[in-house]
């Protein structure tokens, strides 16, 4: 049958090739001024001199172009290689490729926006003292409630491996050894608590990192940047934590019986995914987000450690 329809598979690979493709061309455009005023406003920086949101312009262009082809390349390895091979072969697809799933394609992306951060050029340490001075703490970057929320949708991933490794469980055939049955969950939930732990060392040394404090706007400058790279960080991760956790109730529910209760979780399961897409487009991108360390400095208050 997929001999027969291997034009429908051909068309899926060329359809994917293309969204990647216009993705990439799209994030090469330089930054338009509205974006550019836009993102300045929701980050506290009304009345910045022009000249000092250029190069804010030119890291949020490579930024942008950065994580898209972080995104775009596990993506086209994730649908339109699977699509060609059935196309070319038949199915099914070799199986390491279903490693490429959602979860690589977040990967992916959030690997760019650390590219692009560890690209900027920041002051070294010891070169600008005058940085040291001021205090940062992760809080006043990101909502708290992110990481705590990360955390406990680690956790929950780990604690449904033993309902996975005791309770009844289908035979999944060797193939799917990282995707199903008892290697799956244990190995779903290493990657949750791993994803957790380094993106959370991520952001705090996104946090950490030297500040060119001679000039109080570029600092500000810097802070909203600084804040724009950990929200992306952070939401990425969140995202990739929760469809970890949609995966392992997904796989709770398919080893249950009919009935209510296996409705109940495959709706809990798919209610993780959606929370993940949440997570990626309210934490990632958020519209509105000024440091409040740069507020309290400004007001002429001593900053928080």
């Amino acid at each position: 049958m997929a001999r027969d329809l291997w034009w429908a598979f051909a068309a899926l690979a060329v359809a994917c090739l293309w969204l990647a493709v216009a993705a990439v061309l799209a994030a090469r455009r330089p930054l338009e001024p509205a974006a550019l005023a836009a993102w300045a406003s929701g980050h506290g920086l009304e009345g910045v001199a022009d000249r000092r949101l250029e190069p804010a312009a030119r890291y949020l262009r490579r930024s942008r172009l950065s994580r898209t082809v972080g995104g775009a390349v596990p993506f086209v390895a994730g649908t339109a290689t699977p699509a060609l091979w059935a196309a070319t072969r038949g199915l099914p697809a070799p199986w390491p490729l279903a490693l490429f799933g959602a979860r690589s394609w977040l990967a992916g992306y959030l690997a760019g926006v650390l590219v692009a951060e560890y690209r900027w050029a920041r002051p070294r340490t010891g070169v600008v003292r005058s940085a040291a001075l001021v205090p940062r703490r992760l809080g006043d970057y990101l909502p708290v409630r992110v990481v705590a929320g990360m955390r406990l949708a680690a956790l929950a991933t780990v604690a449904l491996v033993p309902l996975l490794a005791w309770g009844p469980l289908t035979p999944a055939p060797v193939r799917e050894l990282v995707v199903g049955g008892r290697g799956g969950a244990l190995a779903t939930a290493a990657l949750a608590v791993a994803v957790a732990a380094a993106v959370e060392l991520a952001v705090r040394r996104l946090v950490g990192r030297p500040q060119p404090a001679a000039d109080p706007e570029a600092l500000a400058v810097d802070d909203a940047l600084r804040s724009t790279s950990v929200h992306a960080v952070a939401g990425a991760g969140l995202a990739i934590v929760l469809l970890s956790l949609s995966v392992q109730v997904g796989l709770v529910a398919a080893n249950l019986g009919g009935g209510p209760g296996r409705t109940a979780v495959v709706a809990l399961s798919w209610a993780c995914a959606a929370a993940a897409l949440a997570a990626w487009i309210r934490v990632g991108h958020p519209r509105r987000w000024t440091v409040r360390r740069v507020l309290a400095r400004d007001a002429g208050r001593p900053g928080r450690a």
